[in-house]
């Protein structure tokens, strides 16, 4: 387990490791050998701890969690580099500094620290002895080493229970510490939450109380409005009564409108059909008027004729005239003789008096006949140019009539569609009535749940008051509990 106490005690024994064993203990040995016991060159050897423990504490970083290992075996490294190269028995006093500094390394609170230290001293010193026996037999005999050695186990089991029961007792602190930790947390956590808690209460009090006057004015003023629509429905339901009374009004006069345009499509089918035999007649009298103007023409040409013949006869009239008086003449100079010729002659002349007296009559009733033809066949040529204009007119006034017809049945379909719309008019308003009822009814369900609610929130007043004053009873918890956490 890495304890944040053990690491904190590691930087600082590493510290003190580097100054006892790197720094103490070989230059006060050394100058006490040299001032004291006379020592030479190679009893300075002891200074190798100085060399080794800066080698350690330039490479500390690096060497992490290693160091403290290092630290743990420098002084049992160079006390026995020390013993072999001075091999003059003058540091007899190095024995004792491994038992401190199997002791110093208890403070690690680490039993691998203190199990690394004494296997090397053990294993450094033992090796050492069998490899090079006089310098150590220099310090002590053997029966003395003995005793040494099992005095160094007696310590080094010591160091390791002691070492051993006090990384549990920090393992069991600081398992402690973390409980408390997490309790206090937690409290600290609960506190906040509460007083987060009290004080999102206290606002959503206030919230709420604010909510509950604005809601209550709101179901207020709901209430008015709904009594306003409620009028406004009576209003609207009344109109659409007006409406609908309008519609069947109107979908009489739309039967009566529809009555009127089949009557008048029949009136113009008849007229159409009138028109069209007046058309037929136009056409026959305008043929007849034509055989008229022909059969006229004819006779004034043939008038014509007799006028000629008649000319002729009246020219034969006038030779035989002058015949009877030529005869007449003969007849005188003939004497008794020509008087018979002289009778008839006579007689051929009244004759050709009368005719041309008759040819005159006839001349006058052939002019009259002709003059009254000319009349007859002006008469034909102005009707039939009144003909041609009226079959015009006729001609248009069938075309109006079609037109119209056409209009009218347009209009037919027309008003059919209307009453179609009419119908679906009549079906919207007769659901807009129902709509504007159930929207009343609702709307006085409406004002009910308003009533209710206005209730509710009375009530929600009276129990957020009571919300707020346990709010200040949690406040003042809460500061007590604040209290206890600082002290």
């Amino acid at each position: 387990m890495n304890l944040q106490i053990l690491k904190n005690e590691e930087k600082q024994m590493n510290l003190i490791m580097f100054g006892v064993w790197g720094f103490l203990i070989p230059i006060a040995a050394c100058v006490f050998v040299m001032l004291f016991l006379k020592g030479t060159i190679l009893d300075t050897s002891i200074l190798l701890g100085l060399v080794l423990a800066v080698l350690i504490r330039v490479f500390e970083k690096k060497l992490d969690f290693r160091a403290k290992y290092l630290y743990a075996c420098l002084m049992p490294v160079y006390g026995a580099f020390t013993l072999i190269v001075s091999n003059d028995g003058k540091f007899g006093a190095m024995t004792h500094v491994y038992f401190l500094a199997t002791i110093m390394v208890i403070a690690y609170y680490d039993v691998s620290v203190v199990k690394v230290n004494i296997a090397v001293t053990m294993a450094v010193n033992i090796i050492a002895m069998i490899i090079f026996p006089g310098a150590y037999l220099k310090l002590h005999n053997l029966i003395v080493w003995i005793f040494i050695w099992i005095v160094y186990a007696l310590c080094a089991i010591t160091a390791f229970l002691i070492s051993g029961r006090t990384y549990n007792l920090f393992v069991d602190v600081e398992k402690k510490e973390d409980e408390v930790e997490n309790i206090l947390k937690k409290v600290s956590g609960i506190t906040e939450n509460l007083s987060g808690a009290s004080t999102l209460l206290v606002e959503t009090s206030q919230t709420e109380s604010a909510s509950t006057e604005e809601l209550s004015a709101i179901s207020e003023n709901l209430l008015e409005s709904n009594g306003t629509m409620l009028d406004k429905a009576e209003q609207s339901k009344e109109n659409l009564a007006s409406l609908e009374e309008s519609c069947e009004h109107m979908e009489h006069k739309m039967s009566d409108v529809d009555l009127i345009s089949k009557e008048l499509v029949d009136i113009s089918v008849s007229n159409e059909q009138a028109l069209n035999n007046l058309m037929s007649m136009s056409e026959e009298v305008e043929r007849s008027t034509s055989k008229t103007r022909e059969v006229t023409d004819k006779l004034l040409k043939e008038s014509g004729e007799i006028g000629k013949t008649l000319d002729i006869i009246n020219e034969i009239a006038e030779s035989i005239n002058l015949l009877a008086l030529n005869a007449s003449i003969e007849a005188a100079r003939a004497g008794e003789a020509g008087k018979g010729f002289a009778v008839v002659a006579q007689e051929v002349g009244h004759l050709a008096e009368n005719t041309k007296e008759s040819l005159k009559n006839v001349n006058y009733v052939v002019s009259r006949v002709q003059s009254g033809t000319t009349d007859v066949s002006k008469f034909m040529n102005e009707n039939a140019e009144q003909l041609l204009n009226q079959n015009k007119v006729i001609v248009e006034t069938v075309h109006g009539i079609r037109n119209m017809m056409e209009l009218l049945k347009k209009s037919l379909g027309v008003i059919t569609e209307a009453n179609e719309i009419r119908e679906m008019q009549n079906s919207v308003i007769q659901e807009t009535v129902k709509i504007n009822e159930d929207i009343a009814e609702r709307i006085n369900q409406e004002n009910k749940e308003f009533s209710n609610i206005t209730s509710m929130v009375q009530g929600n007043t009276k129990e957020i008051m009571v919300l707020m004053e346990q709010v200040d009873t949690i406040n003042s918890m809460i500061k007590e509990l604040e209290g206890l956490m600082e002290a």
